[in-house]
């Protein structure tokens, strides 16, 4: 009842701002899965974005919703997650909801909010479908924190000299999606579940796009056997730290064409983490109409090692639809999986 609630209030809001709103707008992914045996799984996700204009100044009200329908569990034994849309039914979790206040060369946001919204992705990593893609491992299977689908309340600011762009955010420990008193994204409790900080510093200029940066937390999560991580309730005071150095370069352009190689790399200080190491390197040929990529990716996660390859192609149809297929062949010590996905997005 909570969420329709949200929703009806939201959609007000859009009705009453509309004529003043900065960008109304969405994307509708649908996404079918086969584990190349008998396993399929066809996922849906859609979100929901808006931005509300406060006044005649920089300022606004940030909002964006998710919402996750899908038919069946995850169809393979992976730890890092095959699909970066995949996650537990909802709907109307909260993605973004808070005041961003803008200015020349930077933001500054306070309210909810979930890190991939801020760092971690590059061009050639946002055509990938693996999960590590938008986080790396590193800090996803060591931290509850407010990672897709989870958010959490976060303060946030950017700043832009040149080429160079420096990114934080602090966030509440451990991210939420629910909508009851104890599980909702507005909680703050530092004593219970930490503090986790993001630094990250960036380069970019014509071809090139670096990043290096760390996460702090400052709370300890056990895990056991199996890579499942503990509750907030079973952590303990204990500050660790991920760092990572990600490299994009593009090597071959002409007209509208361009082949770019990227490599990354993220290591947790902590070797009773979910993960340990992480490393990657792909290459990317776009052109108008499409992309194609191949990436090989390494994860040393407390249970063992996980090695991966996808190889995926994305064609914009127009403005709106695009159709992407992807490969991916995993192994790990639970055994070797391929899995083949068919993604088409829309947006509006």
């Amino acid at each position: 009842m909570n969420r329709i609630l949200f929703i009806i209030l939201l959609l007000c809001s859009i009705n009453v701002c509309q004529s003043r709103a900065q960008s109304i707008s969405g994307v509708y992914t649908t996404e079918w899965q086969w584990n190349m045996k008998q396993k399929t799984n066809w996922v849906n996700q859609l979100r929901l974005d808006m931005s509300l204009p406060l006044g005649k100044g920089n300022n606004s009200i940030e909002v964006a919703t998710l919402h996750v329908a899908k038919t069946d569990d995850t169809i393979i034994d992976d730890w890092q997650g095959f699909s970066n849309i995949e996650a537990d039914n909802m709907f109307a979790a909260i993605a973004v909801l808070g005041f961003m206040h803008e200015w020349k060369s930077g933001h500054v946001f306070l309210g909810v909010r979930n890190v991939n919204e801020d760092f971690f992705t590059s061009d050639v990593t946002s055509l990938f479908l693996n999960g590590s893609e938008g986080i790396f491992p590193t800090i996803a299977a060591s931290y509850p924190i407010a990672n897709y689908p989870l958010s959490g309340l976060t303060l946030y600011f950017d700043v832009t000299r040149g080429a160079w762009t420096f990114r934080n955010s602090l966030y509440n420990g451990v991210g939420y999606n629910g909508w009851k008193r104890h599980d909702n994204s507005f909680l703050v409790r530092p004593k219970k579940d930490g503090i986790f900080n993001i630094s990250q510093l960036e380069y970019s200029h014509g071809g090139s796009h670096f990043f290096a940066g760390a996460a702090v937390h400052n709370r300890q999560f056990p895990i056991n056997e199996d890579g499942e991580m503990a509750t907030a309730e079973e952590s303990f005071s204990h500050t660790t730290c991920a760092w990572w150095i990600y490299g994009e370069q593009t090597v071959w352009a002409a007209a509208d064409r361009s082949v770019a190689c990227m490599a990354q790399y993220s290591e947790n200080t902590c070797r009773d983490n979910g993960c340990r190491r992480y490393a990657e390197a792909g290459c990317a040929y776009a052109d108008n109409s499409n992309e194609c990529g191949l990436s090989a990716k390494y994860a040393r996660f407390h249970q063992g090692t996980e090695c991966s390859v996808e190889l995926t192609w994305r064609r914009q149809l127009n403005k709106t639809i695009a159709l992407q297929p992807s490969f991916q062949y995993i192994n790990n010590d639970n055994g070797d999986f391929a899995v083949l996905c068919a993604r088409m997005s829309v947006s509006f």
